[in-house]
């Protein structure tokens, strides 16, 4: 067996259970996330102290980002559709311009659907930002930027899951050739 047919297998092999796996975290980190604002709430209306102070900020904050992470799939390709380039597809990849490569044309379909299922991955990376950016007291003291760090990954994983689309707009756009 020779790397490239390594490749093909690993990549057919994982792109279902990759995307299912993203689609169950994402569900239980936003339920979580939703349930640990229901708290905050239920613990700040028992002990109406300064300790357990919650504001409307707070809450709207958490859980807009749970519900985005329940519905993962259906942000993806939200974020997709604002770019203007229709809707996404979660599952393997068949690039029409492997077929100029000749035997590695599997490979690099093989390469790119992996490449995909990053992007997925890279998206919820920046939600998870956008949550730690909500988070009451974080400060960062002008050393980082959460906001738009979370703003990069959720556009450059976007753009990841649709990574052929985007390789045929870049080939267009420069006038490459290969």
């Amino acid at each position: 067996m020779d790397l490239t047919t390594m490749l093909v297998n690993l990549s057919n092999g994982l792109t279902v259970p990759m995307w299912r796996l993203l689609w169950v975290i994402g569900a239980l980190a936003g339920m979580s996330y939703a349930g640990h604002v229901l708290m905050k709430m239920t613990r700040a209306s028992r002990f109406p102290d300064q300790a357990h102070v919650i504001t409307i900020g707070d809450v709207v904050g958490m859980l807009l980002v749970a519900a985005c992470m329940v519905n993962l799939s259906v942000l993806i390709n939200a974020t997709w559709n604002s770019m203007g380039a229709g809707t996404v597809s979660f599952g393997p990849i068949s690039y029409d311009g492997a077929a100029d490569f000749g035997v590695f044309a599997a490979a690099i379909n093989a390469v790119l659907t992996l490449a995909s299922i990053a992007g997925g991955y890279f998206f919820f990376k920046g939600l998870l930002l956008f949550r730690r950016a909500t988070v009451a007291g974080h400060s960062s003291h002008g050393a980082d930027d959460l906001v738009w760090r979370a703003m990069t990954h959720m556009f450059g994983g976007a753009c990841l899951v649709q990574v052929t689309k985007v390789i045929d707009a870049a080939r267009t756009t420069l006038g490459l050739v290969w």
